[in-house]
C-alpha cells in the first residue's frame, strides 16, 4: 500500500521544486517591472529557470525606475528633468509626483 503514494509524493516534490525554481522569479520579476516602469519582457528569459532568476535580480537590483514624457510618451529615467527624445523640460512638480507615485507602487 505504501509504493501507490510513493510516486505521488515525489511527483509533488518535484512540482513544488519546479514551481519554486521557475514560477516564482518570473511572478517577482513581473511585479518589479511594473513597479519601476519597464518592459515586462524582460521575464521572457524566464524560459529557463537560471536566466528568470537572474533576470528577476537585473529587474530588481540593475535598473533605474523609469517615467513617461508628457510630449512623447518615452521612457526616460525618474528624476530627469529634460527628456532625451524630444527635448521637454519637465517641472520639478511632476517629478516629485512620479518619484512619489514610484514610492506608492514600490510598498
Amino acid at each position: 500500500m505504501e509504493n501507490q503514494y510513493d510516486g505521488v509524493i515525489a511527483f509533488a516534490i518535484v512540482v513544488l521544486v519546479l514551481i519554486i525554481l521557475w514560477v516564482i522569479p518570473i511572478w517577482f520579476g513581473l511585479k518589479w517591472a511594473k513597479i519601476k516602469g519597464v518592459s515586462k519582457l524582460w521575464m521572457l528569459f524566464g524560459i529557463h529557470p537560471m536566466t528568470g532568476w537572474i533576470a528577476y535580480l537585473v529587474l530588481r537590483f540593475g535598473i533605474d525606475p523609469k517615467k513617461q514624457c508628457e510630449k512623447c510618451k518615452e521612457s526616460i529615467k525618474l528624476q530627469a528633468q529634460i527628456c532625451r527624445y524630444c527635448g521637454n523640460q519637465m517641472s520639478q512638480e511632476a517629478i516629485n509626483r512620479a518619484i512619489e507615485h514610484y514610492n506608492t507602487r514600490k510598498k
